[in-house]
């Protein structure tokens, strides 16, 4: 499995935010291999984003060269460059955890 980090700064407000993070779920529902992702914010930073919980590297790849993930910045107006880790899972300690719903 596969991690992807990804936080951002926003021009929008975080109801802007919310609203569209909802807009865009049944996009992000469709995309093959992503088994989980988490919104997350930092309300100590003011950074937001998702944790992508991937099957594989090639879903994993697949998805940060669509155009869901490039169309990204303009659809939540970043104020500066994202910040992106993408790293391996080597290990879960509850398997069930791994695929919340």
């Amino acid at each position: 499995m596969e991690l992807l980090i990804f936080l951002f700064k926003s021009g929008l407000s975080m109801e802007e935010i919310m609203k569209t993070s909802e807009n865009r779920a049944e996009q992000y529902r469709k995309v093959q291999g992503l088994l989980q992702k988490f919104y997350v914010t930092d309300p100590s930073s003011g950074h937001v984003g998702g944790v992508f919980v991937f099957d594989s590297k090639e879903n994993l790849k697949a998805f940060r060269d669509s155009e869901l993930a490039k169309s990204t910045g303009a659809a939540y107006k970043f104020s500066e460059p994202p910040s992106v880790r993408a790293l391996e899972i080597a290990k879960v300690l509850h398997e069930r955890a791994c695929i919340v719903t």
